[in-house]
């Protein structure tokens, strides 16, 4: 009898051994198409990068999900939450986030309707309405141009709205975020036109960690398997698997002259 309870103890404390090894990842998200897609379960390139993380990391990745991106950046800084996927480096943000390399960024595009004048290079977009999305950075000389009329909203898919109907001239936004609107409605394609003049990035998105989580005492462990994976192409591999399993969100390229 002792030696059958002294076997249960036994395995029972390598079933919890095991458990513990496997610990959880609880990443935060928004619905933002084709980056997060709020279904059951998500889907998107952020969470495609999420799970390959957790393959990384060796922990279970666990979903929580917000309204939009500043309410998971409150989760960040309170630690309710331990990592988000698609961050760019601002130094505010290191007050409360660790941040580890994810991908390099993709180019950003203009967009207007089909009757509108050309927009070949950055002098285009004097005197014209731009539509933008709050909180985004987009980049420095666009970013601090206050000669530009930009319109804000809290959502990108808000700016195009106001684009057809004719009260903005252009929208700036990633490629992705059109050609996920492309996918929803293909006969926008006749309505929204790319534009020849694109701003190709050289930069890096990054996971941002939790300072509070309950991971981030063991971030020197963490951060070099995490350099290592992007290093290697990883994470951009995992995104671009999405991209092939989900064409829908794919679908146009940006016109070139």
């Amino acid at each position: 009898m002792l030696k059958m309870r002294l076997a249960i103890l036994v395995i029972l404390s390598t079933v919890a051994f095991a458990s513990a090894g496997r610990e959880q990842l609880l990443a935060c998200l928004d619905e933002f198409p084709p980056y997060q897609v709020l279904s059951e379960p998500p889907i998107g390139e952020h969470v495609s990068a999420l799970r390959q993380l957790g393959t990384e990391l060796a922990l279970e990745v666990e979903f929580v999900t917000e309204p939009n991106f500043n309410h998971c950046l409150k989760r960040l800084q309170q630690g309710s939450a331990d990592v988000i996927a698609g961050i760019l480096d601002r130094e505010e943000r290191r007050d409360y986030l660790h941040l580890l390399p994810m991908r390099h960024d993709t180019a950003y595009i203009f967009a207007t309707r089909p009757d509108a004048a050309p927009i070949n290079s950055y002098e285009d977009l004097h005197d014209r309405l731009i539509g933008v999305t709050e909180k985004v950075y987009y980049f420095e000389q666009f970013d601090q141009d206050e000669s530009l009329q930009k319109v804000a909203l809290n959502d990108v898919h808000l700016t195009y709205k106001l684009l057809l109907a004719g009260r903005v001239d252009t929208v700036i936004s990633s490629l992705e975020n059109l050609t996920a609107i492309y996918a929803s409605d293909p006969e926008l394609k006749d309505k929204i036109l790319i534009q020849p003049f694109t701003h190709e990035l050289n930069r890096v998105v990054y996971f941002g960690f939790s300072k509070h989580s309950i991971h981030a005492a063991r971030l020197e462990q963490i951060r070099p398997k995490v350099e290592a994976a992007f290093a290697a192409g990883r994470f951009e591999a995992a995104i671009h698997q999405f991209a092939a399993d989900h064409p829908q969100y794919y679908q146009v390229k940006p016109h070139k002259k």
